[in-house]
């Protein structure tokens, strides 16, 4: 965990379920802030925390990540930075009950973790507010829980 990140006072804005094929409740999502009130609900420094309630495989984080990376970025954006999306979702592992998967946001660091021992990290804003689109974009992983997740009606 990052010294910056540690000294964080987080605030949990929001939650919202966790679905596979938009039926079984997996698990449980949540955002966090500095504060739930800033104007961009989806600006540095953001925390987006996954609780799991079963197994989930690995390697469907990988793909579905990807996926939803395709369907809400433009082609050629995607096919630029597809390697380096490849490269952070290789590190996602299976999951069990009570793993925790969080992504944090803090300025120009982009940091993936699985029950806070960091896996993987990405510079730049443009490639976390780009990954952010699997769960924020026009196509998200979820309209409802994007709509949860933001306080949307």
């Amino acid at each position: 965990m990052s010294q910056a990140s540690a000294q964080t006072a987080w605030q949990e804005c929001s939650r919202a379920d966790v679905k596979a094929l938009k039926v079984f409740t997996v698990g449980e999502a949540s955002l966090s802030r500095m504060n739930c009130d800033d104007t961009d609900p989806l600006s540095p420094p953001l925390k987006l925390e996954f609780a799991y309630f079963r197994e989930v495989p690995g390697d469907a984080f990988a793909k579905a990540a990807l996926h939803f990376l395709e369907k809400n970025l433009p082609q050629n954006r995607f096919d630029t930075l597809k390697p380096r999306f490849a490269s952070f979702n290789s590190h996602y592992q299976n999951v069990d009950d009570g793993d925790t998967y969080t992504l944090v946001w803090m300025e120009q660091d982009f940091e993936l973790r699985l029950n806070n021992t960091p896996l993987a990290k990405e510079q730049g804003a443009d490639f976390a507010r780009d990954y952010l689109k699997i769960w924020f974009g026009q196509a998200p992983y979820s309209k409802a829980m994007k709509a949860e997740l933001l306080g949307e009606p």
